[in-house]
């Protein structure tokens, strides 16, 4: 609502426009009178208005020249004359001060109605580039109460088209859109709300929220358990190489991200971690099959699309490829205790077969060996617990099952090519 402050000796003349002139028609609203130019001047060097009616004739200082002295304090503020005299000196002050208009006493309702019509649809068309700015991410809260509170009520939708009294495109989940702010809710909006306090955090959500509903077609609001947390019994079903239990438990994971809806680069993470998980079984594969998993899976725009993509990428490689049981159960071994200090020494005894000739096994079927697996599957929990927890790196290290964090730090930064601290801040 745009701010108005009436001035006038006679406080029935104050009273009576406050009564008689519908000022919300024109998104307006009297925030207050005062009844000489001295309470006036102190009341908007506190508080900015938009808009000033104002007596010429008052005790003490008039208001022409209480209006010079407004025009220093607010530029922008509008003023209306109201005067009881239509003197010629008068009219031509305050026409040098650039007063939207000079009205003689007794006030015509419909004269002014015609005046606020035109004023209103100033603001709206002056403001225009000012409210632009609220789609900066770089305002600050006060600035943005600045820009927003005078106008409210304020909805912030998404559309494929511009409306409203500002609007800006938006590249969102591989497509264009438009931001548009509004006095009311609007049909052509598919996504809105109205902004309140804080806005800063408020349009952030929205924007977050917006993502997630392009992405999952909803949006969750079960924001407990971290999403990793789910991702561990997979991991035990991945290693068995069963496909149908595999595809299980997609679909299970499907309902647990879809209840939680998280930011949609920690989903997209989440299935890079398990493809990437399938892809270290076959040894065929080269590098470049799942650097094309990855820029598939980050490109994808639908969640539905993306669950379609792995089942089928799953379906084609466990078409091609099954897994010595042996090396299955040592792969198992390691994804449920990870945590222990193990030895291939010691899962050779419990499997009654030649430590030698199960790391050969080990590296035939994985290209990899025991140690490596095993740095493998405690980096990739790790790197779970880095995402989903504020636990401390030394804290990661020792839950993960290295006892020296000068070496946990070595192989993480082999194997993720950064270190841990930098791989946390690349999800913020």
């Amino acid at each position: 609502m745009y701010k108005v402050l009436l001035v006038d000796d006679e406080y029935m003349i104050t009273e009576g426009l406050k009564v008689l002139i519908p000022f919300e028609k024109w998104k307006m609203e009297v925030v207050a009178t005062a009844n000489d130019a001295e309470t006036a001047l102190e009341y908007i060097s506190q508080n900015p208005v938009d808009l000033v009616i104002t007596d010429v004739n008052m005790p003490g200082m008039n208001g022409l020249d209480m209006i010079a002295q407004m025009k220093e304090i607010l530029p922008n503020v509008a003023f209306i004359i109201l005067s009881g005299y239509q003197e010629f000196e008068y009219v031509k002050t305050a026409l040098n001060l650039q007063v939207a208009d000079y009205l003689v006493k007794p006030v015509n309702k419909v004269e002014l109605a015609t005046i606020l019509e035109k004023l209103s649809q100033q603001f709206e068309q002056s403001s225009y580039h000012e409210i632009e700015k609220i789609f900066q991410e770089e305002l600050s809260e006060e600035e943005l109460e600045s820009l927003l509170e005078s106008k409210a009520p304020v909805w912030l939708g998404a559309s494929h088209d511009p409306h409203g009294f500002a609007s800006t495109t938006y590249p969102v989940s591989n497509q264009m859109l438009y931001l548009c702010l509004s006095h009311h809710e609007e049909e052509t909006n598919f996504y809105q709300l109205e902004l309140s306090s804080p806005y800063k955090e408020r349009i952030q959500q929205f924007k977050n929220d917006l993502e997630k509903m392009l992405f999952y077609g909803t949006v969750g609001r079960k924001q407990t358990d971290p999403l990793f947390q789910y991702y561990e019994p997979m991991y035990r079903v991945i290693i068995q190489g069963n496909i149908n239990q595999i595809l299980e438990e997609l679909d299970m994971l499907k309902g647990i991200v879809l209840s939680h809806t998280p930011r949609v680069s920690i989903t997209k993470q989440l299935f890079i971690q398990f493809m990437m998980d399938v892809y270290h079984l076959f040894e065929h594969l080269q590098p470049d099959d799942m650097t094309s998993i990855i820029k598939e899976i980050e490109s994808v725009s639908k969640f539905e699309s993306l669950l379609k993509y792995i089942k089928q990428k799953l379906t084609e490689l466990f078409a091609q490829y099954r897994m010595n049981e042996n090396v299955a159960s040592v792969l198992e071994v390691i994804g449920r205790d990870y945590q222990k200090d193990l030895s291939l020494k010691d899962i050779s005894k419990e499997l009654f077969i030649n430590p030698v000739y199960l790391g050969q096994l080990i590296k035939r079927e994985t290209n990899s060996t025991f140690a490596e697996l095993l740095n493998k599957q405690r980096i990739k929990a790790a790197q779970q617990l880095l995402l989903s927890t504020n636990d401390s790196i030394e804290d990661v290290c020792y839950a993960v099952g290295y006892s020296n964090v000068g070496y946990f730090y070595k192989v993480f930064r082999k194997l993720c090519g950064k270190s841990p601290k930098a791989y946390r801040q690349q999800m913020d």
